[in-house]
Parts: structure tokens; C-alpha cells; sequence
């Protein structure tokens, strides 16, 4: 499958998700667009299931379907800082495991410029997803001291 045909299947997932979010929001379902003032938003069920279905994925080893998986729950996750540095901890490992050297240089730019060194340092990630994702910054140069 080549570039243009995936990128058109990841654009047609994110279309069906956002349209399963406005089915769901507009049934009174998502809590985020009813949250009270003062209140955190709720995160759609959506993605924080196909979230928990990448890192099953990544367990496996499936790092192809892990990849696209986390692509797609990290959309939903842009407003949720400690699970967004969770998802892109985990889109670098894959990335990296799949031979996308562009893709990974990419999620550590977002990493480093959403800040989100720190909340991966700390974060509940299996220790080994933690020393593969320092192992690749070291390789890359990155400092992830924040």
C-alpha cells in the first residue's frame, strides 16, 4: 500500500470517528460538550477504547496496527496532556520499531513542543515502553529533561 492510499485510509478513519463524536454529542452522550464550567471534559469513549485497542496491539507487537491506532486516539486525546504524551510515547516506539525515521523525528517534535517530556517521565507507561522511548531520544540527541 502505498503513501497516498494510507494516507486517504487514515483521513477516512478520522472522518468516521469524528462522525461516531457527533452522533454521540449530539445524543447528550459526550460528556465534554456538556461539562459545567470549572469541570474537566470528559474524554470520548471512542478514543480512549481504541487507545486501550493500540496498546494491546503494541503488545502483541503489532506495531503497524499499534501506529495507526495511536494516530487515531491521539486526535482525542489533544485536550488530555498525560495521555497525549502517552499515545506519542508510544507512536515514537512503533514508529521507530516500523523503520519511520520521518515519523519518529515528528512525534519528537510534537513531544518537545507540547511539552510533554515531563508528564512521559512520570507517567503510569510499562517501564519498558519508557526505556525504549529514552533509548530513542538518546539515539536522536533529544533531551527530555523537559
Amino acid at each position: 500500500m502505498n503513501a497516498r492510499c494510507l494516507k486517504r485510509y487514515f483521513v477516512l478513519i478520522v472522518m468516521i470517528g469524528l462522525f461516531i463524536t457527533c452522533l454521540a454529542g449530539s445524543s447528550g452522550q459526550l460528556g465534554a460538550q456538556a461539562a459545567l464550567p470549572g469541570r474537566q471534559p470528559v474524554i470520548d469513549p471512542f478514543y480512549l477504547k481504541v487507545f486501550e485497542e493500540a496498546k494491546m496491539n503494541f503488545d502483541r507487537g503489532d506495531y503497524k496496527k499499534a501506529f495507526e491506532n495511536f494516530k487515531i486516539a491521539a486526535f482525542g486525546l489533544l485536550d488530555e496532556p498525560d495521555l497525549l504524551g502517552q499515545a506519542y510515547a508510544y507512536l515514537t516506539v512503533s514508529a521507530y520499531q516500523l523503520g519511520k525515521a520521518d515519523e519518529v523525528e515528528h512525534y519528537l517534535e510534537q513531544i518537545a513542543r507540547l511539552k510533554l517530556f515531563p508528564r512521559i517521565s512520570s507517567s503510569s507507561l510499562p517501564q519498558e515502553v519508557k526505556d525504549k522511548f529514552k533509548e530513542i531520544c538518546d539515539t536522536y540527541k533529544v533531551l527530555i529533561s523537559g
